[in-house]
């Protein structure tokens, strides 16, 4: 049953202008390639406002819903021709076409026949499913509690779950490995030794903190993932599935194994000073913490890469200037909806590339608040493909004001 004003062609005719360039790898060409009616239908009057987030997420989440009802064969079509299959991921039509030819072992055009027949039902299936739940929405008058959420059925994840769950790789039975930064050895207390009678293992990790954090998020997400912690002295390669690097160079060895690869390092001071990011080929843009005139911290840099190696596991880099930015580039990307919406942003700029992002992270009242990136771009966003050099894909870094004193931000030579 379709919509009395809107017919199957202008659904599909919008569908055929959205698989074009990037697709659904960046959801905002919603807007641009369905009409306003079309996109009105699908919104089922759970947008409150034209063209913002709300209608861009409530469009992906009624897209979404509709490909899972399409039958198997039909449902990889479209999924390849919206950019949703990593196999598959290239900036044109024509290339994902060809791709799935090249697996299929078929003509392209057989390919694009077949896509064509599937765009027709999934058109079908859009004017007569749209009955997916709303965002919950939050008035003045909740004190703070959302009381129309929608919960997912038993034995289902939300959706945000499963974003995060793919963004992380912790699929079913995935081994993890963390390991974290290493306090020295002059710094460390008695009771970090083995030798010591009240001995305790985890006295000498450095971001104590963003560990007990990630072991925290991953068993939520996914309980079946085998997840083992270690010091860099005592690590040593277990061909994990995922290598996550807690803590910056200064006091972790693994990570400096890292750093001939990344267009970045920070710069050594001694202790008890910062150690700011410096980016060579931004003209040596050196980035710091920035603080009081009372030397209260007001904000740290939250430093998240993340590799893809040939052997096919995955690192994630977690740095920082200081420990606060270790935890921020943590909770920036494994934040619930915040955090699922923030990689949905860099996956819409980078794909499946190697990246390297950089934005704030603060601490008010003892709490670590990091940013949305769909409601504030990072600072930087730096992405590389087949080992090539790291470009910048997003510069903001004019926003973080300089600061005579020093702190916060530095230019050596840089120019816009």
């Amino acid at each position: 049953m379709s919509s009395p004003s809107l017919s199957v062609d202008e659904v599909k005719d919008g569908l055929k202008r959205l698989r074009q360039g990037h697709g659904l790898a960046r959801p905002t060409a919603l807007l641009s390639t369905l009409t306003e009616p079309v996109r009105a239908y699908l919104a089922n009057g759970a947008v409150r406002e034209s063209g913002s987030v709300e209608e861009v997420n409530r469009l992906v989440a009624v897209l979404r819903r509709a490909i899972e009802g399409l039958a198997d064969d039909e449902r990889l079509y479209v999924e390849v021709e919206f950019n949703l299959v990593t196999e598959h991921r290239y900036p044109t039509l024509t290339e994902r076409q060809e791709s799935l030819a090249r697996l299929r072992k078929c003509a392209a055009k057989t390919v694009r026949r077949r896509a064509d027949r599937a765009l027709d039902t999934l058109a079908y299936l859009l004017l007569s499913k749209t009955d997916v739940p709303a965002q919950p929405r939050m008035s003045p008058s909740d004190n703070g509690v959302v009381s129309n959420q929608v919960q997912p059925a038993a034995g289902q994840t939300a959706r945000w779950e499963d974003d995060l769950c793919e963004f992380w790789r912790l699929s079913n039975g995935s081994r993890i490995d963390i390991v974290c930064s290493e306090i020295p050895e002059n710094e460390l207390p008695e009771y970090a030794t083995p030798t010591d009678r009240n001995y305790l293992r985890y006295a000498k990790f450095a971001d104590l903190d963003t560990l007990i954090y990630l072991r925290t998020r991953f068993a939520q997400l996914a309980p079946t993932v085998t997840i083992r912690d270690f010091a860099p002295s005592e690590y040593y390669d277990t061909q994990a599935d995922v290598l996550v690097v807690v803590g910056g160079p200064p006091w972790n060895a693994k990570y400096r194994e890292f750093l001939p690869q990344l267009p970045f390092y920070f710069e050594p001071h001694p202790l008890g000073e910062d150690d700011p990011l410096v980016i060579p080929d931004l003209g040596g843009l050196t980035l710091g913490p920035r603080w009081t005139q009372r030397q209260e911290l007001l904000e740290d840099l939250a430093v998240f890469t993340r590799l893809t190696l040939a052997q096919g596991t995955t690192v994630f880099l977690l740095g920082g200037c200081l420990t606060l930015g270790v935890l921020g580039s943590a909770r920036c990307l494994l934040e619930a909806e915040r955090g699922a919406r923030s990689i949905r942003y860099v996956t819409e700029q980078v794909g499946d590339a190697d990246f390297v992002l950089v934005t704030e992270a603060r601490r008010i009242g003892g709490i670590t608040d990091v940013t949305d990136l769909t409601m504030v771009n990072p600072l930087l966003l730096l992405a590389r493909r087949h080992n090539e050099p790291f470009t910048a894909v997003v510069d903001n870094s004019d926003r973080y004001l300089d600061d005579r004193a020093g702190r916060g931000i530095r230019r050596i030579g840089h120019t816009r």
